[in-house]
């Protein structure tokens, strides 16, 4: 079965994800179960820091022949648990997570071919109560991406 450029794109963007390692240079480590597509049954929050992705709205706009444009959106939640004995501040955790998650993904922007452009549009911190056990980020993206009028599997 071939997979949709929407799909595809996706699957790109959770396997950029899972390259966040302390070994790769980053400040925190991920991998295929800490990064997680979203579930209808619901998502596993055992290891942390651990991402759901989540595609939001697509608007599409007709283009030149034989293109349609799609402007995709999708929600990185991020959470994180702070240890309260280690004396850093939660938002200096929440703020190199949200680095190393903008450096994941706009280091490849285009998706590993399939999108025109990825931006980020927006970090919102989760909100707290007092005694919650974690904390957290949900970071916007913007993806910009095109497949053939006829067949939304084909870029080209």
């Amino acid at each position: 079965m071939s997979e949709t450029v929407r799909e595809k794109i996706l699957q790109n963007l959770k396997t950029s994800l899972e390259n966040i390692t302390t070994d790769n240079g980053y400040n925190f480590d991920f991998n295929e179960n800490t990064v997680q597509r979203w579930s209808m049954h619901g998502n596993s929050l055992v290891d942390v820091p651990a991402v759901i992705l989540s595609p939001g709205d697509e608007e599409e706009k007709g283009r030149t022949l034989p293109y349609i444009q799609c402007d995709m959106t999708v929600y990185l939640d991020i959470f994180f648990i702070d240890n309260e004995t280690d004396g850093i501040a939660t938002d200096t955790y929440l703020n190199r997570l949200q680095g190393d998650i903008k450096k994941a993904i706009l280091s490849d922007y285009t998706r590993g071919g399939y999108a025109i452009d990825t931006n980020v549009r927006g970090t919102t911190v989760f909100e707290t109560t007092e005694g919650q056990q974690y904390a957290g980020i949900i970071i916007e993206l913007g993806i910009n991406y095109q497949h053939k009028r006829t067949d939304p599997t084909l870029v080209n």
